[in-house]
């Protein structure tokens, strides 16, 4: 588990001692409430074991209670611990395993030391956040979203949770999680209706716990019309501009004030939530920017290489690319100076979509760079991947470009292919891929050639 920038700001601002430790059982992380009662710091125990620090006579009393944890068991306990500096301390220990989404594995597990019971759904909701940010390019923005409204309704015991867009007086649901009735998505109220009028007014978080007993809010339009008691509402800001609210409500009242804590977490989930509308906006027209090749409509080496690494394989996945392949077209640059640059751009964009309709979806094929061509081909066994190089070749092969000026163009196709393992990194596949090219080059041409160690 990577441990970001914002886990570890808000990790230090929470009031109990949080650590997570890894299925090897080495420190990975621990908060500063952590630091500050064992009198120690993150970089001296950084990837030690814990018997390395608590000696090895105070961890056999706890290895089994690990054990069961590292095999996706939550427990709970009180526990009394000898230190290597002769203290003994009794701690109340929540453990939590951190199981990976794809493969359930556990890579390791979060320690929540003192008030178990109040604090471990922060844990959750902060680990939660983590992999919903994390996993951004894997999931659709109205699927993360929900799941952050989800996790706010949860920790917070609301009953629903809403993103809304604000446009003059128009309040616009854009999402929503709800454990009462489904709110469309586009339901819109006049904004001085909602309770969100306020928290655009303040420009801050604003919170209510009993409104009907609220000067600002008893009469407020909202309260007459939902009867809603409880409420938590957020600005969300995009590039500085308001552009609407995240909110939390219920119609009972909540039975204890919201803390610091509460707010402080809605905070970072009103922050994903902000990141993820960023990314979603911006996707559209930034990844046409970013990764495609104008000319052939291809994607271009900046995906493919972004591709790859999400392909390959953690240590909690198994590989997922087998054959990765740079296909060039043969002769290009005579085509160039026999018939002109329009020609040769006509002979890119006509191989392009060639090779395209021979791959699955699952596949990939950009244009990384003058003729050349890269092909990721997913979870196939090698016989297959030659199949369909050699395919795509004889297909190429038979088709005939024809010009402008009548005058016909016959193309084929040098390919190097290599048969990937989960070491492999993009430069790696792509020197092995290269070479193979080099070699078909070298006997002739048009031919399909595998890289061979």
């Amino acid at each position: 588990m990577k441990i970001d920038r914002s886990f570890r700001k808000l990790a230090n601002t929470l009031p109990y001692m949080l650590a997570f430790v890894d299925n090897k059982r080495r420190y990975k992380f621990v908060n500063t409430a952590y630091e500050n009662f064992f009198g120690v710091k993150l970089k001296n125990i950084k990837s030690k074991t814990i018997a390395e620090i608590v000696g090895d006579d105070s961890y056999q009393k706890i290895s089994k209670i690990h054990d069961r944890v590292l095999q996706g068991e939550e427990l709970e306990l009180s526990e009394r611990v000898e230190l290597n500096d002769g203290r003994s301390i009794q701690l109340e220990i929540n453990y939590i395993p951190n199981v990976e989404t794809l493969s359930k594995r556990v890579n390791g597990f979060f320690a929540i030391i003192n008030d178990v019971t109040e604090y471990a759904s922060a844990a959750e909701v902060l680990r939660a956040v983590h992999d919903v940010v994390n996993r951004q390019s894997k999931t659709l923005s109205t699927d993360r979203i929900a799941k952050l409204l989800k996790l706010g309704c949860h920790y917070l015991h609301a009953q629903t949770g809403l993103v809304s867009h604000v446009t003059d007086d128009d309040y616009v649901v854009k999402y929503a999680y709800s454990e009462a009735e489904d709110i469309p998505a586009d339901t819109t109220f006049s904004l001085g209706e909602t309770y969100c009028s306020v928290t655009l007014e303040s420009n801050k978080v604003i919170a209510t716990t009993h409104a009907s007993t609220s000067s600002e809010y008893a009469g407020h339009p909202c309260f007459e019309k939902f009867q809603l008691e409880t409420y938590l509402g957020l600005p969300i800001k995009i590039n500085g501009q308001t552009w609407g609210t995240l909110n939390f409500t219920s119609p009972e009242a909540r039975l204890t004030p919201f803390t610091e804590l509460d707010i402080e977490l809605m905070s970072l989930i009103c922050s994903a939530i902000e990141n993820i509308i960023i990314n979603s906006s911006k996707t559209k027209k930034l990844e046409k920017l970013a990764y495609t090749d104008f000319l052939t409509g291809l994607s271009n080496r900046l995906f493919i290489t972004e591709r790859f690494e999400e392909l390959q394989p953690n240590d909690n996945q198994t590989l997922n690319i087998t054959c990765f392949a740079i296909i060039d077209i043969d002769h290009f640059k005579t085509i160039n100076d026999n018939y002109g640059h329009d020609a040769g751009d006509k002979v890119l964009q006509q191989t392009a979509r060639k090779i395209a309709e021979q791959v699955r979806a699952s596949d990939c094929v950009s244009r990384v760079g003058g003729e050349e061509f890269a092909v990721i081909l997913t979870n196939i066994p090698r016989e297959n991947a030659q199949s369909t190089l050699e395919k795509l070749r004889q297909i190429v092969a038979e088709n005939k470009v024809a010009l402008e000026d009548k005058s016909v163009v016959n193309i084929t196709l040098s390919i190097g292919a290599t048969e990937l393992t989960v070491d492999d990194e993009f430069n790696t596949a792509y020197k092995k891929a290269d070479i193979a090219l080099y070699q078909s080059k070298k006997q002739g041409r048009n031919r399909v050639t595998w890289h061979y160690e």
